[in-house]
């Protein structure tokens, strides 16, 4: 006779171990199983429906996903883990934290290698303690995959890519003879995984990452043959070296990126901030490298050599940087100028020297290292003086008007926020002329 039934799932797996107290197990997890095995569904929305401990453990160590996070990884997915993508993508391994000891078969032979007898039953709690963010975004695809709603061809090409990836996992099991492991060590791999990280410097980060698709943007522009004339972009630098002969370090040129594809408030927001409806993705990288080139380079040519590439230039501050991004976007997202050239070539006859009466608010007599007297930047932030050298932009060039004209306010800092009904920015765009260029 049958006395009990104990629910189990047989996966592959290979054994490790943490000390006496604690054993892992490796494998790896389609989409569709992750609800399974763990027990419940992680993501945020859910976390008031678990038992007290998990809701608990969820809702006062875990971090929930935002809306533009999910949607990244979303897209992450459905970008990087298809068939030819143009930059190949992975998840490292989801982390799980496993209340009771469990069974593990190994192949004979074999040291380490086996079959896991997963125990599913409620008995045995199982916490996510690392990939909240992955998990969420492939069981957002995996519920999507089932809607009623969706239409069949858009269901196929989602099931199979569904099929095409799995999640490594990495299971944290007390070891048989121990004791389960408790609530209080549950939450403190959770810590440990996520609050015993070194950061490493965000100028190292941004030069190693390949996959952000601003990054990858910033790269083009910075290895394009306009920039190198000018002496390319440096990398893996906060700010330019006396001794450096680069125009641009990678770091301000991504911030000039972000703003000249997202916006204002990406030009003064953090480097990994993301937007849930952004104008930059796979589609639209194409036309934004040619158009932004063809804007540095008009600006560039209308400035000549000598003084493009003249570093004690305002134009090549941070700040400036930064403004010119946003002043890209102004023209090219915003207001949809057919043409930018003629708005860059009057870009590059601002007076960008230090002396000019129109920088005066940003620029102050400062003592250099050397004890000498020179023209700096006002301290207290380069958000100040991007805002500051947006809002003279706007002004010599007459966008500040035309933004108004199109349903965006512009504040008297050189913000312009967009109101609440732009019905007048769809479906038109201006001509050069119609610019009335200084």
């Amino acid at each position: 006779m049958i006395e009990h039934v104990k629910p189990t799932a047989r996966m592959p797996a290979v054994q490790g171990q943490f000390g006496p107290r604690l054993l892992t197990y490796t494998t790896q997890l389609p989409a569709g199983a992750i609800e399974t095995i763990i027990g419940h569904d992680p993501r945020s929305k859910h976390w008031k429906k678990l038992s007290g401990d998990l809701s608990y453990i969820y809702e006062h160590l875990q971090r929930q996903t935002s809306k533009g996070r999910l949607d990244s990884l979303i897209r992450y997915i459905r970008y990087r883990f298809i068939e030819r993508p143009v930059i190949i993508g992975a998840f490292p391994a989801l982390a799980v934290a496993v209340q009771n000891p469990t069974d593990f078969e190994k192949i004979e032979g074999e040291s380490g290698i086996g079959v896991l007898h997963f125990d599913l039953s409620r008995r045995n709690k199982r916490v996510l303690v690392d990939g909240l963010g992955r998990a969420s975004a492939a069981l957002e695809l995996v519920e999507l995959a089932e809607a009623p709603d969706l239409l069949p061809e858009a269901r196929d090409s989602l099931q199979k890519l569904l099929k095409e990836f799995t999640l490594p996992t990495v299971f944290y099991v007390p070891a048989p003879g121990t004791p389960s492991l408790s609530l209080e060590e549950m939450q403190q791999l959770f810590h440990d995984f996520n609050f015993r990280v070194a950061k490493v410097k965000e100028s190292v980060a941004i030069a190693l990452d390949h996959s952000d698709l601003y990054i990858g943007l910033t790269n083009r522009i910075g290895q394009s043959d306009l920039l190198r004339m000018y002496g390319g972009m440096e990398r893996k630098a906060a700010s330019l070296g006396a001794k450096s002969s680069a125009i641009v370090v990678q770091q301000t040129l991504l911030k000039f990126v972000r703003a000249a594809t997202e916006g204002e408030r990406f030009a003064d927001g953090a480097n990994n901030q993301e937007s849930s409806r952004p104008n930059l993705n796979e589609e639209t990288f194409p036309d934004f490298e040619e158009a932004i080139l063809d804007f540095l380079e008009a600006f560039s040519s209308s400035m000549g050599n000598e003084r493009f590439k003249d570093r004690e230039s305002i134009h090549l501050s941070a700040p400036s940087w930064m403004a010119l991004g946003v002043i890209f976007n102004d023209l090219y997202v915003k207001l949809k100028v057919g043409d930018l050239r003629d708005p860059a070539a009057a870009l590059g006859r601002i007076d960008w020297t230090r002396t000019a009466p129109h920088w005066s608010e940003i620029v102050k007599p400062k003592v250099n290292k050397k004890g000498e007297q020179v023209l700096g930047l006002l301290g207290g932030g380069g958000a100040q003086n991007r805002r500051m050298i947006t809002a003279v932009v706007r002004q010599v060039l007459h966008i500040d008007d035309l933004l108004r004209e199109r349903g965006f306010s512009t504040g008297d800092d050189g913000s312009a926020a967009e109101a609440a009904d732009v019905t007048t920015n769809v479906g038109s765009t201006y001509t050069s002329a119609e610019l009335e260029l200084a």
